[in-house]
């Protein structure tokens, strides 16, 4: 049975270092790529179907279910190094609220930095790829891409999910650049060795290979894969800790939002000319929304922002109660989760699950915004998504009726996000300028205690430990009591 809000953790083993291809040490028997992929955008090739599988678009529920686990690896690689003066420039952030100030500038823009979150934040720690609900059934497959590392995710034929870094065990071609379904394997397109969902390496035609060769040369493993939430988080830490000592207490909040069988309507993608921090940090940044949401104003006021913090690596605030304002997000459009309390049919839940995904949790449906570091500095790779609670169609809706009212809806969150991805590169473009001018920016504790806990966050997983809860400020617990 799951835990509550329905964390499933798993662990696989093999894996490759963390970012691309580094030399270790193989396990007996079991050779490793030397080389890093250098292939480009190569088309996902798949063989055995009567029709090329086209763009993934999956619908309907998902049960959680994960890869089987297998005997875990010690933890044999160190950190890499810290950039010099990184420490020093953080440490003004790592103050108490009233005494900080922002992170420096360089944390954006400077390449170097850029590289050491990559290696130190989503390289060890647990970060958010996909929902369940765009792999809700055998043959989905997605992939992502993570600064240089790119990840495929399948759901197996048995139905588990899987991921495997984009690599094949041959030359190190790039499988797969895009995602879909009704798969029934992954073939290379550089020389058609072929894949099974479930990673085992199927045939590598002309030739034939023996099968206690074929057990050996399957695709690598990303070594954590757990879902909670109806989200999939990896970890590339060949040892890595459960998912829960990452989300605190976070499950016991959403205990009663049956996150788990969410339907899939629809998702855009979004390409930043800003930091992903930036997204973050606009994302749990309420006191922007007067200036750049007017619409959204009329919904979710700034005063009615109401912290909903514990401890985990998280940002939670609630807007309670939400305003109906005539708009395609008011209550009477749609049912509402079913088992929700009074107080929570009338809120709007708002988390940040460090590092990567934002979730906006209102009565009758969930978006988020799942972003990804690139290569380089100050770009990054967005998808907005929006699910719909189970039964959230009224009874008297038709089917077409509701797809309508759903889309209004998906526009309403999409106007929204345009709206602040155009304030989020202006403000990396602002940064370029302070960050030649050395200027950090100030904080006002009673609306910026959610950037400066993210901040925090940020900093202590660039030195491998948890925030400092110790330097963050007390909150109020009104609308906690309120349950």
């Amino acid at each position: 049975e799951e835990p509550p809000g329905g964390l499933v953790p798993t662990h696989a083993t093999t894996a490759l270092p963390t970012m691309g291809f580094r030399l270790r040490l193989p396990t007996a028997g079991r050779p490793l790529l030397r080389g890093a992929p250098r292939a480009g955008n190569l088309p996902l090739q798949l063989r055995g179907l009567s029709a090329p599988c086209g763009p993934m678009a999956t619908t309907g529920a998902a049960a959680d279910a994960v890869a089987g686990a297998a005997p875990r690896q010690p933890w044999r690689r160190a950190l890499p190094t810290l950039p010099s003066g990184m420490s020093e420039l953080g440490a003004a952030t790592a103050a108490p609220i009233e005494l900080a100030k922002s992170l420096h500038p360089a944390f954006y823009i400077d390449g170097n930095f850029v590289t050491a979150e990559r290696e130190r934040i989503f390289g060890t720690n647990w970060f958010a790829a996909a929902h369940t609900a765009e792999l809700a059934s055998p043959g989905d497959v997605r992939v992502i891409d993570v600064g240089g590392t790119s990840i495929i995710l399948t759901r197996d034929r048995a139905g588990k999910l899987n991921a495997f870094y984009n690599v094949c065990r041959h030359r190190g071609a790039r499988i797969a650049s895009t995602g879909s379904s009704g798969c029934k394997q992954l073939v290379c397109p550089y020389h058609w060795w072929s894949y099974r969902l479930d990673g085992s390496l199927k045939s590598t035609p002309p030739a034939a290979t023996p099968k206690e060769k074929k057990d050996d040369l399957g695709l690598q493993r990303v070594p954590g894969l757990a879902t909670f939430g109806g989200l999939i988080f990896l970890n590339q830490s060949p040892n890595p800790p459960p998912l829960s000592t990452a989300l605190g207490d976070l499950p016991e909040k959403l205990a009663r939002y049956d996150l788990g069988d969410l339907e899939f309507h629809s998702a855009k993608e979004y390409n930043i000319a800003g930091d992903w921090k930036l997204v973050a940090e606009n994302f749990v940044d309420f006191y922007h929304i007067n200036a750049v949401h007017p619409e959204l104003s009329k919904f979710s006021r700034v005063d009615d922002h109401k912290p909903y913090q514990g401890s985990g690596q998280y940002i939670g605030f609630v807007t309670a109660p939400l305003t109906n304002s005539g708009g395609p997000g008011d209550a009477h459009n749609f049912n509402s989760f079913p088992r929700l309390k009074e107080a929570e049919t009338k809120a709007a839940l708002f988390f940040q699950i460090f590092p990567n995904v934002s979730v906006t949790i209102y009565p009758h449906s969930v978006y988020t915004l799942l972003t990804f570091p690139s290569q380089a500095p100050g770009r990054t790779q967005e998808r907005l998504s929006l699910l719909m609670a189970p039964g959230a169609k009224k009874k008297e809706d038709v089917r077409d009726q509701y797809h309508e009212k759903c889309e209004k809806l998906m526009n309403f969150v999409t106007n929204i996000n345009d709206e602040d991805v155009v304030a989020i590169e202006n403000l990396q473009a602002g940064l370029h300028n302070a960050n030649g001018r050395d200027l950090h920016g100030e904080f006002l504790p009673k609306y910026d205690w959610p950037v400066h806990r993210f901040q925090n966050m940020v900093l202590g997983g660039l030195h491998g430990h948890l925030v400092n809860e110790g330097i963050m400020p007390q909150l109020s617990n009104e609308f906690a009591k309120s349950l």
